[in-house]
């Protein structure tokens, strides 16, 4: 898909780095990170979670990017199949300490969603608050729900990818997708009606 003369395609850049060339492995990182971090933020991770996942998970993949196979799928695709399962245990150790600390995790602490252009205060306090409310009701849905939610909204991956990533079949992937869209929904609907109080 690149012009000719432009910078090269994603398949040489990966076997680039692969061979060991840092500058081909961090034009990967330039490329993957913001939606990495979005799709960490996305599963209802904090910020500094999210920051520390997506360092893990390029450390990982620089790791064991020699024995990476483009025949199993996208580089994209075995990207975010990493990140995705460092998410998951991250949730289930925080889900751990939850209950055997008694930890409010469903409680907003000032996370916040990967930053946007925001045009102005009232616009900027309005994006920070349906944020909270949208971590906040993702946080009250299952991991594998928030995975396939967040999944679904990485622009470099098809239903296809989302799939294979989420180990199903395309249409059980949306399936699930709308399932989780649901719920997602209803959590922020049964959010909308708490107190002013309990939404803070």
């Amino acid at each position: 898909m690149d012009a000719e003369g432009a910078e090269p395609p994603l398949a040489r850049t990966v076997a680039q780095a692969a061979a060991g060339d840092r500058a081909a492995y961090a034009a990967l990182v330039r490329q993957f990170q913001r939606p990495l971090f979005a799709f960490l933020g996305r599963m209802g991770l904090r910020q500094a979670e999210a920051e520390e996942l997506a360092q893990d998970t390029f450390i990982r993949a620089w790791q064991h990017l020699p024995r990476y196979d483009a025949a199993q799928g996208a580089f994209s695709t075995w990207l975010f199949t990493i990140a995705r399962r460092l998410a998951l245990n991250a949730l289930d150790r925080a889900e751990h300490q939850r209950l055997q600390g008694g930890l409010d995790l469903s409680a907003d602490d000032g996370a916040a969603a990967p930053a946007c252009d925001a045009p102005g205060p009232a616009q900027a306090l309005q994006a920070r608050q349906d944020g909270a409310a949208l971590q906040a009701a993702l946080r009250r849905l299952p991991p594998h729900d928030r995975s396939v939610l967040a999944l679904a909204y990485v622009h470099e991956l098809s239903l296809a990818d989302v799939a294979r990533i989420e180990d199903c079949t395309p249409a059980a992937a949306k399936a699930r997708l709308h399932r989780a869209r649901e719920r997602l929904r209803q959590a922020l609907a049964d959010a909308s009606h708490l107190p002013a109080r309990e939404q803070a």
